[in-house]
């Protein structure tokens, strides 16, 4: 059963990654790509129907965490305090200025999307060992050329045309950050890093590709799974410890009914909006 629940907060972890850092990356190009009012609003009208659906995997995943890992839970915000103190701070500003949306709204936006995105990399590198200013770097470099690809496919016209222009001069750096992870995350992380250095590699060659060939769809899948292999990482290198921080096994049985109810309601209601966007369009 503990193999379970580390499969299952890997994955929504996973989830909100590769959902949610589109998200972001969109918040931090948002006045790159779109160089008037006008066209901002185009541009967060592109993203605002996804917004809540993606943050679900994340209210998912946290309830894992403080449910099934309580140690785990209670270990990262002794250590990583400022970090997640910077995080939330981020994440509350973004949602906000998203939700709120006015000319004026513009820094808490752009700002909150980028301290959103570094924040998660600095958390990542340091439960990896690797340095916080290159994961904070490269992850920000991730959600952004997600989010370009999520442009590139939902607009058009000129708008579409930057989006592209940004998001392939992104694939070189995104490879490239991978590839340095590698070589400077602590010994634990190294083995499960290997293989996952390949993937994203083959990942970000394939997002070029689609993207000249205008697959943007294909493009759109690979740069998903690039912003979720950074957690895959985390648990191939940290998966003996999350087990080791489990709560009893009495607490799962129980938390077991509540996940059976709760994960289908995420994948449903991550299907929802997808559905009703398309629909829309």
């Amino acid at each position: 059963m503990e193999g379970v629940w580390v499969v299952l907060l890997a994955f929504l972890t996973c989830g909100y990654f590769a959902l949610a850092g589109f998200d972001y990356g969109v918040g931090v190009l948002l006045r790159l790509v779109a160089r008037d009012e006008r066209s901002r609003r185009v541009v967060l009208r592109a993203v605002t129907p996804f917004f809540l659906g993606n943050e679900v995997w994340l209210v998912a995943a946290v309830g894992v965490l403080f449910g099934a890992f309580p140690r785990l839970e209670g270990e990262l915000l002794s250590s990583q305090h400022t970090v997640f103190a910077v995080l939330l701070t981020g994440l509350v500003c973004f949602t906000v200025a998203v939700q709120l949306r006015s000319p004026g709204w513009d820094f808490l936006l752009v700002g909150g999307a980028l301290v959103v995105a570094v924040s998660w990399g600095v958390l990542l590198g340091r439960v990896l060992g690797g340095p916080s200013v290159l994961w904070g770097a490269g992850v920000l470099v991730l959600f952004s050329l997600h989010g370009a690809v999520f442009l590139a496919w939902r607009l058009s016209g000129e708008l579409r045309r930057r989006a592209v222009r940004i998001a392939v001069s992104l694939v070189l750096p995104c490879a490239a950050f991978v590839v340095a992870a590698v070589f400077t995350a602590g010994p634990v992380a190294v083995p499960a890093f290997g293989l996952v250095a390949v993937v994203a590699v083959g990942l970000s060659g394939g997002a070029w590709v689609a993207l000249r060939c205008e697959r943007y769809r294909v493009a759109f899948g690979c740069s998903a799974l690039l912003c979720a292999l950074p957690v895959v990482a985390v648990f191939g290198a940290r998966s003996v410890v999350t087990v080791s921080v489990m709560a009893d096994p009495s607490t799962l049985r129980v938390l077991t009914w509540a996940a059976v109810a709760v994960v289908p309601l995420v994948l449903v209601f991550q299907w929802a909006t997808w559905w009703m966007s398309r629909a829309a369009r």
